[in-house]
């Protein structure tokens, strides 16, 4: 018995239309969302002045010419504690000469007495021609990271009536370490 051959196998199949709409449906409502939510989203930067790097002969540097006079306090973290100087004076321990705040019994540093001693500072220098919003920091090669965070934090500003106050906005770490 012979057989016939199927009428559908000697068609060719129809062309299959892909279906593109979900896709771009879903493509109108993820473009904005996906914008919306990058303007919304904030990424915690830590502003510093890093020192310049020396590229060529001094007189090629232009270095910006400073109207005001400048205090230069610095904060220097070593692993005995924390020493406040200026181009004026170094502050010490009046006891033993060591660390103008050592370091607490736990071996904590003590950042509220360091907020503390530059709202004083502060304080004093008000009104007057030194630059009064600059502060370098300075630290031993051991000191880490988070001590270096937490002092930057307590030199910047301050809390009076439940509002921050600047400090010393301008936080430069000092291209030398001990």
């Amino acid at each position: 018995m012979a057989y016939q051959p199927s009428k559908r196998s000697s068609r060719s199949p129809a062309p299959i239309e892909i279906n593109m709409f979900p896709m771009m449906n879903l493509m109108v409502v993820l473009v904005p969302l996906l914008l919306s939510t990058a303007t919304a989203i904030k990424i915690g930067i830590i502003e510093l002045n890093l020192p310049q790097a020396a590229g060529g002969p001094a007189s090629e540097l232009q270095l910006p010419k400073e109207p005001k006079q400048n205090l230069d306090l610095t904060v220097t973290i070593t692993s005995e504690g924390l020493y406040l100087s200026s181009v004026q004076a170094v502050l010490q321990d009046p006891a033993d000469g060591g660390p103008t705040l050592a370091k607490n019994a736990d071996g904590s540093y003590d950042f509220q007495r360091l907020n503390e001693m530059l709202v004083e500072i502060k304080r004093k220098i008000a009104g007057g021609s030194l630059d009064t919003k600059r502060i370098i920091l300075q630290a031993e090669s051991n000191i880490d990271y988070q001590t270096l965070v937490s002092t930057m934090d307590a030199a910047r500003s301050f809390v009076v009536d439940d509002a921050e106050r600047e400090l010393f906005p301008e936080v430069s770490i000092s291209a030398g370490i001990l």
